[in-house]
């Protein structure tokens, strides 16, 4: 009985201690675990890290001029961009500290200021505004981002309505 009690501690002890602790193995994610040896897939991405290179920007909608209660122009918006000298923005830096750099499609600074973000929505603090996007999708390398405008102003005498989505969609280079 005693062979047989031993036998069972060590089995027990040998296939504890070959046990690997598992979680995110990679260093970009913000639920890193340094000490997991085997990535089970459970890894999370924020903005924060590298620089988002636009690749795209979808732009969806409409937009109406009325001029003394008469439609002058009734359109409906639908183009993907991928030019770089046309793509705004071209380059996002986000860093952890919730401060960001946008630049040109030749490395010039257009503008900082403020990020953070809250559930899906990624608000930008910029000089003169404040952008407040949708985060669609975010991997490590990837991310989607939306922004939607509803406004109407008048200029003139006209009234010019926009109903507007922005998609863009970047790859992160590190």
């Amino acid at each position: 009985m005693k062979k047989f009690i031993y036998i069972f501690f060590a089995i027990s002890i040998v296939s504890t201690s070959c046990t690997k602790e598992e979680g995110c193995t990679d260093s970009f994610a913000t639920n890193f675990n340094i000490d997991a040896e085997n990535d089970d897939g459970s890894c999370v991405f924020g903005v924060a890290g590298g620089s988002w290179i636009t690749q795209s920007t979808t732009t969806n909608g409409s937009m109406s001029v009325t001029f003394g209660g008469f439609t002058v122009l009734d359109s409906a918006i639908n183009y993907t961009e991928t030019n770089p000298d046309s793509l705004d923005p071209y380059k996002l830096t986000m860093t952890e500290n919730g401060m960001y750099t946008q630049y040109d499609v030749a490395n010039n600074i257009v503008e900082g200021g403020t990020w953070s973000v809250s559930g899906d929505q990624l608000t930008l603090n910029t000089p003169d505004t404040s952008l407040v996007l949708s985060v669609n999708s975010i991997s490590r390398d990837n991310v989607s981002l939306s922004l939607t405008i509803n406004e109407s102003e008048n200029d003139m005498g006209a009234t010019i309505n926009y109903n507007i989505t922005q998609t863009i969609n970047s790859l992160r280079e590190w």
